[in-house]
This record gives structure tokens, C-alpha cells and sequence, in this order.
């Protein structure tokens, strides 16, 4: 079946594009996601169109998981290597599996590709959808929400929008400049960092920004005057202390995992796992549990890099940012 790539009439000037991490997520999966939105907007809701990425290709990457195995043996080895030195042996395997298990689709070329593709087609029909609704793309008000790996796919396609005006997305040139971009427990320096320690295994790597640039910039476009005119006017970066896919090994950030792009505004929750036993213990069992082959990382009430959990703490400001 062909990617879905959604299409409605706008309200207002204003749009939301939601993004999953690692799964396949279905018609239906963001239910509860935008019931929360709905309810942090109260009646504003009704002046945004709402849009979800589906990539239907991830199936692909699970059929690949198999074939990957050295790869993927590689990439936990590489995270276990630089977490182990600030925590136990035994939560450092942990942090490492859980994070590998939610990492390891990058190893998947061709799917990865289809997923970016699928992701400007989705991008490119927003702005028309505006344009047909008779809001120009200069007055459009789009913002996306991405939590984990959708991070790393919202990097990757707004950079390829950025440098190829051919897109018909970029800042400068066509004037699609996004409202917000809210990365939630972004992988994407972590991706970065790894991915250069073991670039034998990424397939197609000088085709991913996130790795083949030296640093880590927010996606931008130089004007006609050589001025960098960014792709979102607004760039959230929102982790937790305890999310080790956000950059955080028990309570300490880790400078080659955390996002930290030049003017993104960040946010690190302050995360506590309830119980008798040691957190580091608890954190461990957290990540066990969380861990699936088949779908994103489990929902329980401790996961610390749980979606809704982090809409929740940040509502107040998530409708400031939507409603500016």
C-alpha cells in the first residue's frame, strides 16, 4: 500500500503535524496523543488542521532486523561503551539495549530513504492544503511535534527541504518557514555520535545530515544576501533526566547524546522512579520492560520516554508555542 499522504481544508492559518518514533503506527494511533493537545488547547483546537506521519515502510525494517544483526550488535556495543562510565554495569546494558532497540532503523537504508520521501510529500501537501485554504505559505503557521526517533526523520527531511530547492520547502526561496519544530526526546545527537564511531555499518552514510555534517546545526537556508534564514522560527528541544534516548544517563547529560542545536530552546524534565528499591535498579527494570521488537518502547507509568508524559508536563508552554 502507498504511503498516506493526508490532504484537508484549513480553519485557519494554522496546522499541526504529529510524528511518531520508532513502529508502526496505524489510523486511530495518535488518538489519545491529540485528545491531549485538544484539551491543552481548549477551544483553540478548532482553528488547526491536524496531520500524522504514517510510514507504512517500517515494516520493512523489521523484516531487516534479522539481517542487521552484526550492525546492530555494533550500534548497542557503541552505546554501551560510552554510558557504562556513568552507571552501573548493569544499567549501563540496559541504557544501551533500550536505546539500541530504538536507534537501530538507521541501519536500514532504503526504508530510511522512503520514510524522508514520504515525509516531504506529507510537508509539501500541508503547505498546499494552506495555500488552497487561501493562507500563503509566508503566512502559514505550521508546527510539528516529534517524539524519538521522529526526531531524527524531522531533522533529516527539514535539512533535505533546506538544500534542495527543488523540494519547493525551503525558508528562503519559497518561504515555508515552519511556526514551531518540537523535538521530544530527540535521538538525533546520539544517531550523530554513534553512527560516526561505526560508519562502517550505516549504509548511505554521507546521504544523512545528522552524520555527515561536523556539527549539529539547526536546518537553515542562506538568502539571496547570504543571510541563514532557519526553517522553523521556533526550535523546542524537550528531554527528561532519565531518558537515555534524549542524551540523559541517570540524571546526567551526556554532551555526545544530547541535542543541543545553536538557538533551540531546551527543557530537561526532572524524572524520579518511584519504589524501594535503588534508582538505578528501577531504571534498569524501567528499560527491560519497555523494550519491543514489534512496535515502539512500551508505555508504563515509570517509562521515562513515555510521549504523552512529556505533553502532559509541558502543556501550558506547548499552547503558548502553538498559539503564538
Amino acid at each position: 500500500m502507498p504511503p498516506r499522504v493526508q490532504s484537508q481544508r484549513w480553519p485557519s492559518d494554522r496546522a499541526i503535524l504529529f510524528v511518531h518514533g520508532i513502529g508502526n503506527a496505524n489510523v486511530g494511533d495518535y488518538n489519545a496523543l491529540v485528545a491531549q493537545i485538544e484539551q491543552i488547547l481548549g477551544a483553540d483546537a478548532t482553528r488547526f488542521a491536524v496531520y500524522f506521519l504514517y510510514y507504512d515502510e517500517i515494516n520493512d525494517w523489521f523484516a531487516a532486523k534479522t539481517s542487521a544483526g552484526v550492525g546492530i550488535q555494533q550500534l548497542i556495543g557503541a552505546i554501551r561503551s560510552k554510558s557504562a562510565s556513568a552507571t552501573t554495569p548493569e544499567l549501563g546494558n540496559a541504557i544501551a539495549e533500550f536505546a539500541g532497540d530504538v536507534l537501530w532503523p538507521i541501519l536500514a537504508a532504503d526504508a530510511r530513504t522512503a520514510i524522508r520521501d514520504t515525509y516531504l510529500n506529507q510537508l509539501r501537501q500541508i503547505v498546499r492544503d494552506g495555500e488552497d485554504s487561501a493562507v500563503a505559505p509566508r503566512n502559514q503557521r505550521v508546527s510539528i511535534i516529534a517524539h524519538s526517533l521522529g526526531c531524527f526523520h524531522t531533522y533529516e527531511a527539514l535539512w533535505e527541504a533546506a538544500t534542495d530547492a527543488g523540494q519547493g520547502l525551503s525558508p528562503a526561496r519559497w518561504g515555508v518557514q515552519l511556526e514551531n519544530v518540537i523535538y521530544m526526546a530527540s535521538p538525533v545527537q546520539l544517531i550523530s555520535t554513534v553512527a560516526k564511531g561505526i560508519d562502517v555499518a550505516i549504509p548511505n552514510r554521507d546521504r544523512l545530515h545528522s552524520v555527515s555534517a561536523p556539527t549539529l546545526e539547526s536546518p537553515f537556508e542562506t538568502n539571496v544576501a547570504g543571510k541563514a534564514i532557519p526553517s522553523a522560527r521556533r526550535t523546542v528541544s524537550i528531554t527528561g533526566s532519565l531518558d537515555p534516548v534524549g542524551g540523559h544517563f541517570f540524571g546526567a547529560r551526556a554532551a555526545w547524546a544530547y541535542m543541543n542545536l545553536p538557538a533551540q530552546e531546551s527543557y530537561v524534565d526532572e524524572q524520579k522512579l518511584l519504589g524501594d528499591q535503588p534508582q538505578e535498579a528501577l531504571l534498569s527494570a524501567v528499560l527491560h520492560a519497555a523494550l519491543r521488537d514489534d512496535g515502539p518502547p512500551a508505555i508504563t507509568p515509570a517509562n521515562p520516554h513515555d510521549w504523552s508524559a512529556y505533553v502532559r508536563r509541558h502543556g501550558e508552554q506547548i499552547r503558548g508555542w502553538l498559539l503564538s
